[in-house]
């Protein structure tokens, strides 16, 4: 039989464009139905004499209340089930494999053998508020949706706030300055803002929210795994399992590495180390690194602040993000949860998982300045 390659490349065309219309019909469509709709509106409801709210709510506040309220039940319901997260981890934990510390561990040829190296490329997500010269890199499970919403606003106080934008309400599906000021890597912000000298980079913040590791693990396994997870096999299979969770996924890294590609999965992004983001490899020495808190208000505020007074930040705008960062918790929050209590408790008690995380983490640890877990 022949191939009439010419028509199959013309029915691929006329695929794609059909394909293409219809997102564009579904992106696009109902955000001019909703705009035409309040246009005219507008013109024809009166002023009510009383004090309630307009009827109108904006689009990203009826997404993100609708979003949060299902993930909130959700997550009330699967963090609450104790009796099968402590089922699925009843399985007795072996002791340590290797009996030296951190650093005996981690260094040399033994290092190569059991731990995991530094500096490796896997994803850079970079915010700017190109006006005060500030920039951040956010890392998923480190405030990075608070981050987000500051440097956003910080991009442009007055179309945030005339926005009626709040930082609790801001998520990556409706993000407000989506495409506006965000970089994949630091050198796009080089390019674009003409930070090519040292002096000119010293003028500039660069700043990276870091955390413990051990603190950023468990953030990320209750959160993901336990708390709303993604997909029929999700973390690596092994569902409430954390041992089955840590091993494995140290050895997803060590195969990818052995392959040379880093696959950048959704659990990826939350448990790779942090070391291998924010183009460290080659800013380490830039960027000035704020410690993270679970109350945004607290520490990290006051190191914030101080960043935001050396970039001449006015005091009316720090005075907005105070009072936004006091509001409330993000969704994603899980430290107050007895499912987060008990995970934390299985896990600093066992020098057999803490050794596993000290193998992926080495270089977080060091690099970033943290103390190595009691015994190592």
């Amino acid at each position: 039989m022949v191939v009439n390659w010419s028509v199959i490349r013309k029915l691929m065309v006329a695929a794609f464009l059909l394909f293409t219309s219809i997102i564009c019909l579904v992106d696009f469509l109902p955000r001019h139905m909703e705009k035409g709709y309040t246009t005219i509106a507008a013109q024809i409801i009166k002023p009510r004499a009383d004090d309630r709210e307009d009827i109108f709510i904006p689009k990203f506040k009826r997404y993100h209340d609708s979003q949060t309220e299902k993930e909130r039940l959700k997550s009330e319901q699967n963090l609450g089930r104790m009796d099968l997260i402590r089922k699925a981890n009843s399985d007795p934990l072996p002791q340590r494999i290797f009996k030296g510390n951190a650093k005996e561990m981690c260094s040399g040829k033994k290092g190569e053998e059991f731990c995991i190296p530094k500096f490796k490329q896997l994803e850079t997500r970079i915010r700017v508020a190109n006006n005060y010269k500030l920039m951040t890199c956010i890392i998923q499970k480190s405030m990075s949706t608070v981050m987000t919403a500051i440097m956003c606003y910080l991009f442009n106080e007055n179309e945030f706030t005339a926005a009626g934008r709040e930082f609790a309400r801001e998520c990556t599906a409706v993000r407000f300055c989506q495409g506006k000021n965000e970089f994949p890597q630091v050198l796009g912000v080089r390019k674009g803002y003409n930070i090519s000298t040292k002096a000119e980079t010293k003028k500039w913040k660069f700043t990276m929210i870091t955390r413990d590791p051990v603190d950023r693990f468990l953030s990320g396994y209750v959160d993901k795994c336990i708390r709303y997870p993604h997909g029929g096999g999700y973390c690596n299979g092994c569902h409430r399992n954390m041992t089955c969770f840590i091993l494995s996924e140290y050895d997803r890294i060590k195969s990818q590495l052995s392959r040379g590609h880093l696959f950048r999965s959704f659990e990826d992004r939350h448990f790779f180390p942090q070391n291998w983001r924010c183009d460290l490899h080659k800013e380490y020495s830039n960027y000035r690194f704020l410690r993270y808190s679970s109350d945004p208000s607290e520490t990290l505020l006051d190191d914030l602040i101080e960043i935001l007074h050396e970039q001449n930040v006015p005091d009316s705008s720090i005075q907005f993000i105070q009072n936004q960062l006091t509001l409330s918790r993000t969704v994603h929050s899980t430290v107050q949860s007895e499912a987060r209590t008990f995970y934390e408790q299985r896990l600093r008690s066992s020098p057999f998982l803490l050794e596993y995380i000290v193998r992926i983490f080495y270089y977080d640890y060091t690099l970033l300045n943290y103390p190595f877990p009691e015994g190592f």
